[in-house]
């Protein structure tokens, strides 16, 4: 079987792909915590100087995985515990946005396809993220009965401004990265056919560039933009741990995994 988590080096340029394109490589837990060990491990050596993020089968992440949001709420719903509970789930996500944010390495994300929910809450923690003009994205949250998380309560509010990110948020719209990039939320959005190209460019020169100073720069950024990223993080986790035992969220989950519309009674 091959890992969830594939690795290539070559140049200092390291390439972490999420591996599991059948299901468009959706944040599991498991996945989660492989992504999180190569980017710890990629942070102490000194031969890395720049992670490449992307997903394989053509398309970047899905976001979280609803099956296992399904065993959960089948928990909550049956008087169970969950055998792990929602803040403890969180956390494994967030530690990736933390990893991404404290890595004193340059990470770009390669998005193509689709990059929804806490997918695209991992490619706005990257410090470039490039993607081809007809990728589709959505903070699909609100979808399945759940509030933004992985920071990008923060992060897209930051980029975006209340009015669109509440509309967003709310809306659960789909938009294109050509979208994304002129509102600010991505770097760039090119056509499909130069997306290796400009990535590999962009990725070479920052590799043979100066990576102390980029460091410090990006530690300039987290400063004055993402001083609140732990807090919103933990002010997630509340909502998380509430929406969680709703009646809605349990009906979103089960409405997607039977590819239904969800009714939704406030509950």
């Amino acid at each position: 079987m091959e890992p969830l988590v594939l690795t290539s080096l070559q140049n200092g340029i390291l390439t972490l792909t999420l591996n599991n394109p059948a299901h468009l490589n959706a944040l599991s837990q498991t996945m989660a915590a492989a992504l999180y060990d190569e980017l710890e491990k990629a942070r102490y050596q000194p031969d890395i100087r720049v992670i490449l993020l992307r997903g394989a089968g053509g398309t970047f992440c899905a976001g979280g995985d609803v099956k296992s949001m399904k065993n959960r709420t089948d928990c909550y719903r049956e008087g169970r515990l969950p055998q792990t509970d929602t803040r403890q789930n969180m956390w494994n996500l967030n530690r990736l946005v933390l990893s991404v944010r404290e890595t004193k390495k340059l990470v770009i994300a390669w998005l193509e396809g689709s990059c929804a929910g806490g997918g695209l809450s991992l490619a706005m923690a990257c410090d470039f993220s490039i993607a081809e003009e007809s990728c589709k994205m959505v903070f699909a949250f609100a979808g399945i009965g759940l509030a933004p998380d992985m920071g990008s309560s923060l992060m897209a509010l930051n980029r975006l401004g209340p009015a669109r990110a509440t509309d967003l948020f709310m809306t659960g719209r789909r938009f294109s990265a050509a979208d994304a990039a002129a509102w600010g939320l991505i770097t760039q959005a090119v056509p499909a056919v130069e997306l290796k190209d400009t990535i590999t460019r962009l990725a070479s020169r920052l590799a043979s560039g100066p990576s102390r100073t980029y460091g410090e720069i990006k530690a300039a950024v987290n400063r004055i933009c993402y001083p609140g990223l732990y807090s919103a993080m933990s002010q997630e986790a509340d909502c998380a741990d509430r929406l969680v035992q709703s009646q809605d969220h349990w009906e979103a989950v089960n409405a997607f995994l039977e590819k239904r519309k969800p009714v939704f009674t406030g509950r």
